[in-house]
């Protein structure tokens, strides 16, 4: 059972750091920081960063709350058109019933993968989850940067109607969200995740040295 026990909590970890990355990344500062780069790319069609910026702001609102998602499509441009087509409105609300329910299964899997880490006690858990975290990260970061507009593609397919996530350029969450920034947030998430493993791995080593030098 023990063993049993070591295996699932390793197996959950990188479920966990990705999450808890990604959570991060779904911040007013990750998008204020992304907007900031001197290499993020104009709207083609005008629109002032300022607007841009306070629409990608609103968009993220209306994926983790009820207020922000109604202010989204209330939401107007600054020439007094609806900011967001029906189409636009209907993704973000699948977004957010898809966040809706991972971020709190995130959430109670690492309460689960503390509590089981103290209940074994045991630093190798530690040492696994951070190794395997590492190494399946590494595998998904070869897969998703050799073609990442291939694996943004097939993610949104696999988690979303294949039909309903698709946008003309032209449209505003294609305008305020251009691929770089998904790109841009995507690496960070895998970067993020993977110094979770790290330090987790790190805290086993030193933990089990720590054991050892007092004859645990």
């Amino acid at each position: 059972m023990r063993k049993l026990i070591s295996l699932i909590l390793v197996i959950i970890f990188p479920y966990i750091s990705l999450g808890l990355s990604a959570r991060i990344a779904f911040s007013e500062k990750f998008i204020e920081w992304e907007y900031s780069r001197k290499n993020f790319p104009e709207d083609r069609w005008g629109m002032e960063k300022e607007e841009r910026l306070k629409l990608a702001k609103l968009g993220l609102k209306a994926v983790i709350s009820d207020k922000g998602m109604e202010e989204f499509k209330k939401a107007r441009l600054k020439n007094g058109k609806r900011a967001f087509t029906d189409r636009e409105v209907k993704h973000m609300e699948d977004v957010k019933r898809f966040l809706s329910f991972f971020f709190p299964s995130v959430y109670v899997l690492s309460i689960i993968w503390i509590a089981g880490v103290f209940l074994l006690r045991s630093f190798d858990v530690l040492i696994w989850s951070g190794i395997f975290n590492s190494l399946l990260l590494l595998f998904l970061g070869i897969l998703t940067f050799t073609n990442y507009e291939k694996a943004f593609e097939l993610f949104h397919n696999v988690v979303f109607d294949p039909y309903s996530w698709k946008f003309r350029y032209s449209d505003t969450l294609i305008r305020i969200y251009p691929m770089k920034f998904w790109y841009d947030g995507t690496l960070f998430v895998a970067i993020l995740s993977f110094l979770f493993g790290i330090l987790v791995l790190f805290t086993g080593i030193l933990g089990k040295k720590f054991l050892k030098g007092k004859g645990a």
